[in-house]
């Protein structure tokens, strides 16, 4: 694959996680304005590193939520 595709995939899997979030997890949605995208500083595009990241980052966040929320609903 070329990176052209590469970053296809990943932006098309990052709005389908970030969608997902949205309807399940409003109250997380709300706080993703506050998840930095973090760039490679050597780099004046955004890098496939950077859109894994951020992927990675999102998936990390929904499953402590989801993990922190069913503690919750069992206290």
């Amino acid at each position: 694959m070329n990176k052209v595709e590469i970053t296809s995939i990943l932006t098309k899997r990052i709005f389908k996680k970030t969608l997902e979030i949205q309807k399940n997890y409003p109250e997380l949605y709300e706080l993703l304005d506050e998840t930095p995208l973090f760039f490679s500083f050597a780099e004046k595009d955004i890098t496939i590193k950077d859109l894994k990241q951020y992927l990675i980052s999102l998936i990390m966040q929904k499953k402590y939520f989801e993990k922190r929320n069913t503690k919750n609903d069992s206290q």
